[in-house]
């Protein structure tokens, strides 16, 4: 094991991308060939097939991965790293596809968006990890951590800018020779079995062009971390500011515009690129006052933010209770209270000021941090946290305890958002007799299921006047009682 730690530290980033294009490119076309054989021989005409897209998926996944952990002189430790990641992110995938590919109709997408949002976060930092560990050894130390984290999404920018300009020159070319009554390259270039292996092959071919400009990618290595000293110190007065506003006038100002956990979530989100790119790779001393001092407090505010943002979710998930960008935004906010834990055990070895290294602790829990983020957005697109079930039991368990009045619950929001996990908390409303408003909710329990849309459900037709509007847990126009109005956190 340590005679090939000590082999894994001989690479040098400055060689390991070389000799890699005509793999790339290989590669890439397999892989084009491969999603065309999967789209017109297995999903075509059958778009809701769940593993026929996972399949493709963990296709595309594998290959990108690979290309991004080949080594000169290297590939089968690669190849298995690879398949591994694109394993882990198959059971995702596959849930998330038989969800709303399936025969439920009635589903809101925003778990399935949410998830393809943020499916590229958890392919980079498994990518980011595997490729330390094939370095440093596992656990993976921090410094390769950082220096890939940094360097795969200049690669993965650089790649896709490849990729776009040869696409274009290629339309542009077919363009030309058909002025010259030339049309037999327009035609070829809009074949799927041209187009796709073509697309596959330029990108594969980027990834590997990019990775061997090691001397642009460390310019602009450069530039991003001399850019976050520089927004260090806007932040640290921005943060600054803030707590002094919120020491003078309080919290509430926070609350009186729209949607105060997004703006916090945001803020710290920002702030924690920035704090890293200042930190870099942890292996240096402290940096200097006028930038030490602008990072401390910048940490400062990372508990206020992630404090001020539980608390707004908690504001609305107790008066309107849980829907699935709820759920979503409560776990992210949970990650970023767990990096305040990071910042603080940053800031308590701040008491050796004179310390060699500049807060030795925030390294490996960086890397942990990696990991916990890895497996919190695996889990959200997994069925042991269906964000669906969940959001159904909580909106029964708002009416059933009596938290909301019948008349201003959205019965619709079961019907139509949350598929059969709704219907199943429908049919459980129908059995609250004890309820003291058992008419109203058989009634509106009744009227859900007459409508035959959620547009239907909200805008009845009624002669004897304007119908008073239910609340609506997603937040759409429901009138005053809109949960996401500006007078609701």
């Amino acid at each position: 094991m340590s005679g090939n730690r000590a082999n894994d530290q001989a690479f040098s980033p400055e060689t390991s991308g070389k000799g890699l294009a005509l793999p790339g490119l290989v590669i890439g076309l397999l892989t084009g060939l491969a999603v065309y054989a999967i789209v017109e021989y297995w999903i075509d005409g059958r778009d809701d097939n769940p593993l026929a897209l996972s399949v493709l998926f963990f296709t595309v996944t594998a290959s990108a991965a690979y290309l991004l952990l080949a080594e000169s002189g290297r590939f089968l430790r690669p190849l298995i790293g690879a398949l591994t990641i694109a394993a882990i992110l198959f059971g995702p995938d596959y849930f998330i596809f038989s969800a709303v590919g399936g025969d439920e109709t009635h589903l809101t997408p925003f778990p399935a968006v949410f998830w393809m949002a943020t499916r590229g976060l958890a392919a980079y930092l498994l990518v980011t990890l595997v490729k330390a560990a094939h370095e440093s050894g596992a656990p993976p130390a921090y410094s390769p951590v950082f220096f890939h984290g940094v360097t795969i999404p200049l690669i993965a920018g650089g790649a896709k800018l490849f990729a776009a300009l040869a696409l274009i020159l290629l339309f542009a070319w077919a363009r030309l020779l058909k002025e010259l009554d030339v049309t037999f390259f327009n035609k070829l270039f809009q074949e799927p079995w041209f187009i796709l292996p073509f697309l596959g092959g330029i990108g594969g071919l980027s990834i590997a062009l990019m990775r061997g400009l090691q001397s642009l990618l460390g310019a602009l290595r450069f530039v991003l971390l001399l850019l976050a000293r520089i927004l260090m110190i806007i932040t640290a007065l921005f943060t600054l500011t803030l707590l002094i506003v919120f020491a003078v006038n309080g919290i509430g100002l926070v609350f009186d515009r729209p949607y105060p956990s997004a703006w916090m979530m945001g803020l710290a989100l920002l702030g924690m690129l920035i704090f890293n790119g200042v930190y870099q790779n942890g292996e240096g001393g402290p940096p200097p006052l006028w930038l030490r001092l602008p990072t401390l407090i910048t940490l400062i505010g990372f508990p206020v933010y992630a404090g001020l943002a539980f608390y707004a979710f908690y504001l609305r998930i107790d008066a309107y209770g849980l829907t699935p960008p709820r759920i979503a935004g409560i776990a992210i906010n949970g990650l970023i209270a767990a990096y305040s834990i990071v910042c603080l055990a940053g800031l308590l070895t701040e008491v050796n000021w004179r310390g060699k290294k500049w807060m030795p602790l925030v390294g490996p829990l960086n890397t942990a941090m990696a990991g916990l983020w890895i497996a919190v957005l695996v889990l959200l697109a997994s069925p042991f946290i269906n964000p669906w079930a969940m959001s159904a039991n909580s909106q029964y368990a708002l009416l059933a305890k009596e938290r909301i009045a019948a008349e201003d619950f959205d019965f619709g929001y079961l019907r139509f958002s949350l598929g059969k996990d709704g219907e199943r908390m429908l049919d459980k409303l129908m059995t609250l007799e004890a309820h003291p408003q058992a008419m109203e909710i058989r009634n509106g329990v009744e009227r859900a299921r007459s409508a035959d849309s959620y547009w239907t459900y909200k805008n009845p037709i009624n002669p004897a006047g304007p119908e008073v509007l239910p609340f609506n847990p997603e937040g759409a126009e429901t009138g005053p009682d809109d949960p996401d109005s500006a007078s609701n956190p």
